[in-house]
């Protein structure tokens, strides 16, 4: 039986598959040394930077400049968010960051920024799928017994036999070498592969395997030119049910009930106007500021399929008109859902789901003002799009910077009936949930409100506590905690209200 030579066998397929699966592996070790058993801080921005470099250098940047440039910004921006503070927004953002860089870069295919955004937001569902495909497609298409395998094995058996055969005389003959290879604890070795560490390397390697080895995503299947012409001259159902009467019927009827909602509030809520008995303005405020935004929201997908391009409102003169005028009134109808919210707060006090809410009402009217800008200068549907977008990825990593906790417990004290303002008595449960990052803000009236004495220790020995059982390490470091360290270094004890004069 003779050994066969290298052209009789299919090994080209599994190639490929090398040079990735090495730096994948060591995307991996660098992802256990930084992440496993540790705090995450600092580390993840390192990780995502070698990984977002590697992986781009790994397939190549093909792209112009002007878009390099745009990326790298981006990613540079993302890695910034991840080092103030790591928490669910802008782990969130790097990671997106990080992922569409490389999409981006290595693109060699004209795709929307729709698409590259799903594609970056898939990565971790699609990546075991396409790390068991690719590896159980290596194998099919490589047959076992390949002369380079066999080969490699015969060379091997030869040179590690004769040194074994070395290192025992050696081992024999010199005692340091006894007595190294003695020290030599192979449990340690076997501690370090355990169940949960192998599932975390798995999961690693799962989620940055489709960075390293890319694949080019299908474009959708677009329509023929006659197809298009035929589909456009055809009649649909919504030209019958949103047809320029309906549609100017509409607009008449939803103007004249939204100029009745944006009086009432002119005049109860700016106006200042005595409501009802038993109805406080708080009340008032609380139960319009949600449904007000559902009402704008639904006014806006109104108004985007009622100017859809080739419907029949673009040629009538009413409709035009009678659209501005509603998105106008919705604007006007967020803003006083901002300060229904305002009183509201101001009523009943400051949460985080208040404070996201401020920021998604600011959205909505951002959103509406965009449709306004769409109609006034004709724009496609697209640039709505983006711009919706682009406003809504400058808001979310702004708020990655954005310390919630002292926000909160700041206005939540600076308005409390305590200090002599007009919000309702501090929530001292609250105000003890919200964690370290608050301590500035509690610290800061311990001696007008001594009640805050006690949570201000409270959360010190919780942190100390925390600190004791994780000792502290750079791979846990962030901006926004180092802040933190440096003010309690500054003020190692809590404020005394020992100084309070007694109020006769």
């Amino acid at each position: 039986m003779s050994i066969a030579t290298t052209t009789d066998f299919e090994i080209a397929a599994a190639r490929p598959l090398a040079t990735p699966l090495v730096l994948a592996a060591g995307c991996v070790a660098l992802a256990d040394w930084l992440f496993y058993g540790w705090q995450i801080g600092i580390s993840l921005a390192l990780f995502l930077g070698v990984l977002g470099v590697v992986a781009a250098a790994r397939h190549r940047v093909v792209v112009a400049r002007k878009p390099r440039i745009i990326m790298t910004a981006a990613f540079i921006a993302g890695l910034v968010a991840a080092i103030e503070d790591i928490n669910f927004l802008s782990v969130v953002v790097s990671t997106l960051a990080t992922a569409l860089f490389v999409i981006i870069l290595t693109a060699r295919e004209t795709l929307s920024w729709q698409w590259r955004l799903f594609e970056a937001a898939m990565i971790p569902l699609r990546g075991p799928f396409q790390l068991a495909g690719d590896l159980f497609g290596a194998l099919r298409h490589m047959k076992t017994w390949t002369p380079e395998w066999l080969g490699s094995l015969v060379a091997w058996i030869v040179p590690l036999s004769i040194f074994a055969v070395f290192l025992t005389l050696f081992y024999s003959a010199n005692p340091l070498i006894e007595h190294g290879l003695m020290r030599i604890d192979l449990h340690v070795l076997f501690n370090l592969v355990s169940a949960p560490r192998l599932l975390f390397w798995l999961m690693v390697g799962c989620m940055i395997w489709p960075l390293m080895r890319r694949r080019v995503p299908r474009k959708p299947a677009r329509r023929t030119e006659p197809q298009a012409a035929v589909v456009a001259t055809e009649t649909s159902d919504l030209d019958y049910l949103l047809g320029a009467q309906a549609m100017t019927r509409s607009l008449i009827l939803f103007n004249a009930l939204f100029a009745l909602q944006t009086g009432l509030d002119l005049t109860y809520l700016w106006g200042g106007a005595s409501l009802p008995d038993g109805m406080t303005h708080a009340e008032y405020a609380h139960r319009g500021a949600y449904p007000l935004i559902a009402t704008a929201l639904l006014a806006a997908g109104f108004v985007l399929i009622a100017m859809r391009p080739g419907g029949p409102a673009e040629n009538s003169r009413l409709i035009r008109p009678l659209v501005l005028l509603w998105i106008g009134q919705n604007i006007l109808l967020v803003i006083s859902s901002i300060f229904r919210l305002d009183l509201y707060v101001a009523a009943y006090s400051l949460t985080y789901l208040r404070l996201a809410a401020f920021i998604w009402m600011g959205l909505v009217a951002a959103g509406l003002l965009l449709i306004l800008i769409q109609i006034i200068l004709s724009k496609p549907n697209s640039w709505l799009v983006a711009a919706n977008a682009a406003t809504l990825a400058l808001v979310l990593y702004g708020c990655c910077f954005f310390n919630a906790p002292w926000l909160v417990a700041s206005y939540n004290i600076e308005h409390s009936r305590e200090l002599g303002g007009t919000g309702p008595s501090l929530d001292l449960k609250y105000l003890a949930g919200l964690g370290p990052q608050a301590l500035p803000a509690l610290e800061a009236h311990i001696k007008q409100i001594p009640a805050l004495g006690p949570i201000a220790r409270d959360r010190r020995n919780c942190r100390d506590h925390a600190l004791s059982q994780h000792p502290p390490n750079w791979r846990g470091w962030s901006f926004r905690a180092w802040r933190l360290q440096r003010y309690l270094a500054k003020n190692p004890d809590i404020p005394s209200n020992s100084s309070i004069s007694d109020k006769g």
